[in-house]
């Protein structure tokens, strides 16, 4: 019963680096919680810096909450994407995703932006480069943790208000939105690591009229 985080940034971030044979390159670290969010914040960067070389970059957005064969949890992305932006195929976009899922990051876009400084890196050259680019970056980041939430919707009676007050503090739920009529109604936001635990204890206790349904 262990809380489940991953983790993000919260704010834009961006690093420089010392010259790469005369080129300059830059790291910008977005948060981004869905594909539109990055489409907007790679087309920004191109207004921005129009006139830079390149705006290579990857992303890893979602969260794929598994287990695997020995009972340990995966946190993988939903979605992923890494784009050289006419940079030799695989030496730019490639090397920054496999950065970001090193650490592992979630919920990110991380474009490396490059100004040619004349001198020709080569295969190597460019995969080190930006590779580099993508490390100092997220060194230097103001890298955090987040939670991972379940919602649930909790239908209890009045007799039980003592007893769902006690499992909600127990399991540090927050209540998002409630309601009372015949029954109370509850949204709840628990962490993912806690809520099977949340449930199991209700069913144990035969609490057949506590009902509790998972929204995601």
């Amino acid at each position: 019963m262990n809380k489940l985080f991953y983790t993000t940034v919260t704010e834009i971030f961006t690093y420089e680096l010392p010259k790469i044979k005369k080129s300059t390159f830059f790291g910008t670290l977005f948060p981004v919680e869905e594909k539109r969010q990055a489409d907007d914040a790679i087309a920004m960067m191109r207004k921005k810096y129009y006139n830079a070389t390149h705006h290579c970059y990857a992303y890893c957005i979602g969260l794929h909450v598994h287990t695997d064969l020995f009972g340990n949890v995966l946190i993988d992305a939903q979605h992923t994407k890494a784009y050289d932006d006419g940079e030799p195929t695989n030496t730019a976009g490639k090397p920054i995703l496999s950065v970001l899922k090193g650490y592992p990051l979630h919920n990110v876009l991380l474009v490396a932006t490059r100004y040619f400084g004349g001198t020709l890196l080569g295969v190597g050259g460019l995969i080190q480069a930006y590779t580099k680019t993508a490390q100092e970056t997220l060194h230097h980041a103001p890298l955090v943790q987040k939670e991972i939430y379940n919602t649930l919707e909790l239908y209890s009676t009045y007799q039980q208000t003592s007893l769902v007050a006690y499992l909600l503090e127990k399991y540090e739920v927050q209540v998002l939105a409630e309601t009372y009529d015949t029954q109370i109604y509850q949204k709840l936001q628990i962490n993912r690591g806690l809520s099977e635990a949340f449930i199991q204890e209700i069913r144990n206790k035969n609490l057949h009229t506590l009902k509790v349904t998972v929204l995601h």
